[in-house]
């Protein structure tokens, strides 16, 4: 039995990859888009964006692993319902994306950008920042509680909404139409981190902006697609949100004409927010596979009836 790894687009990855199953200890064969393998073989898909294909012949598989947090690009791949799912999660993941929406938040009440630029005049530029302390986090699942830690231990005041109520130290946590509501009405920053599935898509829109009431700042570091991107710069014109700092986009990588990169009250930065490292997920697929060939579940599993 095998393992195939399916990375669309990280290609000059392959050999890495096969590379670092050898490193833990995995002696079974890593097979890769264009070797001669048996689909009969094949216990575990190593996927990123494999895209919609007949999987049919996969008879005998027990595990499909995702290299990243995100599960949309399986969505999109019309894996047959029963089958076993796994997304990617590690503490690595956590860390860095904590590093990020902390740093970001810091950056901008500093106005680093006009800090950066008197610096070469030699402008002293004293200013007093721009403050506010009350950030709302829309998606609570394991990124969204690592990054409400990571701001409360800053001193922020921090809301939480997600589909179910969740139980979080020093953390409000909102849910339904009116949690959202009462969040959006109160927060100075606006983080979003929720999977992108049909009821998250544009979420982040003209009527979203309407709701909001302290024109806060809007982060989104979840999915690209889960921001209407045509509505986000009137928003920005009459004054509903203050700025946008986007690290997630509907294409990627942002097209050059794109209106984003020239406008001054958005920040863009190339999905870097937080990155899967290939160490954690190869050993977190080496565990799921031996999780389901006893039998049991998989760590971070997904349900694709729920789209995450």
């Amino acid at each position: 039995m095998s393992v195939l790894v399916m990375m669309s687009g990280s290609e000059s990855r392959l050999d890495a990859i096969q590379q670092d199953f050898s490193a833990q200890g995995f002696d079974e064969p890593i097979w890769v888009p264009g070797d001669d393998f048996d689909p009969e073989a094949v216990e575990m898909i190593l996927a990123w964006k494999p895209g919609a294909q007949d999987w049919r012949p996969y008879k005998n598989l027990k595990l499909v692993q995702s290299w990243g947090a995100g599960v949309d690009h399986l969505l999109e791949a019309n894996l047959p319902a029963e089958w076993t799912v796994a997304r990617f999660m590690s503490q690595s993941l956590k860390d860095r994306m904590v590093r990020y929406v902390c740093s970001q938040l810091s950056n901008w009440q500093l106005d680093m950008p006009r800090l950066f630029q008197a610096q070469k005049s030699a402008d002293w530029a004293w200013h007093d920042g721009r403050w506010g302390k009350k950030v709302l986090i829309l998606g609570l699942g394991e990124l969204g509680q690592s990054v409400a830690q990571g701001l409360l231990s800053q001193g922020y005041d921090v809301s939480g909404w997600s589909r179910s109520a969740k139980q979080i130290d020093g953390v409000e946590s909102l849910n339904g139409e009116a949690g959202l509501e009462q969040g959006l009405a109160q927060c100075d920053y606006l983080i979003n981190l929720l999977p992108l599935t049909s009821a998250t898509r544009n979420l982040l829109d003209e009527k979203l902006w309407a709701k909001c009431e302290r024109q806060p700042v809007v982060m989104n570091v979840g999915r690209g697609a889960s921001l209407a991107e045509d509505d986000l710069m009137p928003a920005l014109k009459s004054g509903q949100i203050s700025g946008a700092i986007l690290d997630v986009f509907s294409t990627e990588p942002l097209p050059a004409v794109h209106p984003f990169w020239g406008h001054e009250g958005i920040w863009v930065t190339p999905h870097i927010a937080s990155i899967s490292a290939p160490e954690d997920v190869i050993a977190l697929a080496c565990e799921n596979l031996e999780l389901v060939r006893a039998g049991k579940a998989p760590r971070f599993p997904v349900d694709l009836s729920q789209e995450y």
